[in-house]
């Protein structure tokens, strides 16, 4: 996990606000993508990432973590990118009636697919990135840079 330069804040500010990333506030939705592919035949997506993505506030089996709040891992290193994430993810964006084409995949996502978990190699690019607990203090978390691009599998759910 490395510190941010200057450079890196204004170019990431820039690019988010390009994508409609960024509130008359000035303030940063975080953890904001778009969709660079996908395959049918493989049932992967490729997301890449506009601004920055915080590791979550809850474990694999949903405990609270301590903070530094750091990405769960495999036994190998692998960063645990989890599906649940996706999917709130994509309820989240579903929700907003302004929803542009380009993210009508999202809308679509929340309500016909399931995300499984998406493992990173253990050497992924990580940054130190002030963000908000529960409570709304800002708190170091281990974050994926903007230009992070993970492959996430998808499928759709099984109707009752």
């Amino acid at each position: 996990m490395r510190k941010i330069s200057q450079e890196e804040a204004k170019r990431w500010t820039e690019l988010a606000r390009n994508h409609g990333f960024v509130n008359d506030e000035g303030a940063i939705a975080l953890g904001r993508f778009i969709v660079e592919g996908s395959s049918d035949e493989t049932g992967y997506m490729i997301i890449e990432f506009i601004t920055p993505c915080p590791a979550g506030l809850f474990g694999e089996n949903l405990q609270p973590k301590t903070p530094p709040i750091m990405f769960d891992r495999t036994a190998t290193g692998e960063l645990i990118f989890p599906g649940r994430w996706w999917q709130h993810m994509f309820e989240e964006l579903s929700k907003h009636a302004a929803t542009p084409p380009e993210r009508q995949t999202a809308r679509i996502a929340s309500r016909h697919v399931i995300s499984s978990d998406a493992h990173l190699p253990a050497d992924t690019d990580t940054i130190s990135f002030l963000a908000p607990d529960e409570q709304g203090n800002l708190i170091v978390h281990e974050a994926l840079p903007p230009g992070t691009r993970v492959p996430m599998e998808i499928r759709p759910q099984n109707r009752v």
